[in-house]
């Protein structure tokens, strides 16, 4: 069969392990990419530039020169109108059978068969489930497969994901080094799938409701000698390494045998994602002497109660103190992750928020508005919400606070780590400084004019961009 990924802008490791796993299996595999510049959902919207940008028609000439016998794309809510838009042309242009995957149809398999483009969705992981569907795509269907056939949609049986992770072919990672070079520049790699944690805007509830009859664990690890192999596969060229894992710090005794085997071997500076538990701060100085140059933690909201009622999250603002205060001590940048636009925000909680980095200051915070997911715990603990194309449900502004205060706040947040200790803690409850701060640019500008040395995503984002502008100002490609 001839295979064909659509995605589009960054790099994906799930696609990169189905690559490995069709190819293994005997399959012709080829990516398109449309970058999507200044069109990125969820993010970053320009639509004067996204139209003098756009390199649809171009993926799409590259879709029909391929002619797939499947097109699949790895979906998730916000990208589902681009993912459908592309499919409708695709099959259009070259009569492939289309298969979803990714979290939007493992969460709404029904309502995205319902698009007459669609043809299957995978549910979960699709290491093993894709090469079976395309071995007897005839045949039944394989598990974690759905499908829609003369009108009725046909369930195969319950998620079957791979539990030893060893087992499984090393990602593809030549299918985006080709699509474009900008790939090549750090090394994407996890060591575990999964999550112990049960957040409830996160897409791990999901998975955990889909594996539950399967009986695999909420949280799977490779071995650190297989992960350690892969790395030093790829060699010292990529220049330092991002680690995807939901939570990096979930297991201390795999930490304990991976990072001095990392350090001995692999020797590249890497970032991960952690926990705030109350064991990171003791693990800063273990994980700076591995070669960590960067974290991000969730933080999300100031008071526990809520954090944990509402989100799902147990933490404690002592231990994220304390971790942010032992991580910079050790010369790794941290990132903090913070959630507006909450349903029983309030003023005196931001003020909180912002008086608590003030005192305890990470280099960075990340601000994040309140988005609804399908599938998730917190689109019904939220209320009402308002239905947007492809699924996506909208806040539409359940904060009490006016938007202008809500954009006051994420300047002020975004600023205060850079602000000196005496104009922080004067700032702090003065979100109106800041009123007129920016929005969306000013949070841009701030993680590209503040970031360490390697930072995976801000250099992809730049190198991404700068490739394809070139290319249609200077190439006219």
């Amino acid at each position: 069969m001839k295979v064909l990924f659509v995605h589009n802008g960054y790099e994906s490791l799930g696609i990169e392990y189905l690559s490995a796993a069709l190819k293994a299996a005997g399959h012709e595999v080829r990516l398109v990419m449309d970058p999507c510049l200044f069109d990125e959902a969820g993010f970053w919207r320009v639509p004067a530039l996204a139209r003098l940008f756009s390199f649809r028609e171009a993926a799409l000439r590259q879709a029909e020169a391929f002619r797939p016998d499947f097109a699949a794309f790895s979906v998730f809510t916000d990208t589902l109108p681009w993912a459908l838009e592309m499919a409708l042309e695709i099959k259009a242009r070259t009569g492939a059978r289309v298969i979803f995957g990714g979290i939007h149809p493992s969460a709404a398999p029904e309502a995205v068969l319902r698009e007459h483009c669609v043809d299957y969705v995978c549910l979960g992981e699709g290491d093993l489930a894709l090469p079976a569907l395309l071995a007897a795509p005839e045949g039944p269907l394989p598990a974690g497969i759905w499908a829609r056939k003369d009108g009725r949609i046909i369930k195969g049986p319950p998620p079957a994901p791979p539990a030893a992770l060893d087992a499984l072919p090393r990602p593809d990672k030549t299918l985006f080094e080709a699509a474009a070079p900008v790939f090549s520049s750090g090394y994407l790699v996890s060591t575990s799938r999964g999550c112990p944690h049960a957040c409830a805007y996160c897409c791990n509830s999901v998975y955990r409701e889909l594996y539950k009859a399967s009986g695999v664990p909420a949280l799977r690890r490779r071995s650190p000698e297989n992960v350690a192999a892969e790395l030093l596969a790829a060699g010292p060229g990529p220049g330092f390494v991002h680690f995807t894992d939901e939570v990096f710090n979930s297991d201390y005794a795999w930490l304990d045998r991976f990072l001095p085997l990392y350090a001995k071997t692999v020797k590249l500076p890497f970032s991960c994602f952690v926990f705030p538990d109350a064991r990171l701060a003791e693990l800063a100085p273990r994980l700076a002497a591995a070669g960590c140059f960067k974290v991000q933690l969730g933080v999300q909201r100031f008071d526990e109660k809520k954090r944990a009622a509402l989100l799902g999250r147990r933490a404690a603002n002592a231990d994220i103190a304390a971790a942010i205060k032992a991580l910079r001590a050790a010369g790794i940048y941290v990132t903090c992750d913070n959630i507006l636009d909450l349903p029983d925000e309030s003023e005196a909680e931001l003020a909180a928020l912002a008086a608590f980095y003030a005192e305890h200051p990470p280099d960075h915070n990340e601000i994040f508005f309140l988005r609804l997911y399908p599938g998730t715990p917190l689109l019904a603990a939220a209320g009402p919400a308002r239905p947007a194309p492809g699924g996506l449900m909208l806040p539409a502004g359940y904060s009490p606070l006016p938007p202008a205060r809500q954009r006051a706040w994420a300047s002020l947040l975004t600023l205060l780590p850079r602000l000196p200790a005496a104009a922080r803690r004067f700032c702090a409850s003065r979100p109106g400084l800041f009123r007129a701060a920016g929005g969306l640019p000013l949070r841009v500008a701030a993680r590209l004019l503040s970031r360490p040395a390697h930072d995976f995503h801000t250099l992809r984002f730049g190198r991404l961009y700068l490739r394809y502008v070139i290319d249609r100002l200077f190439l006219g490609r």
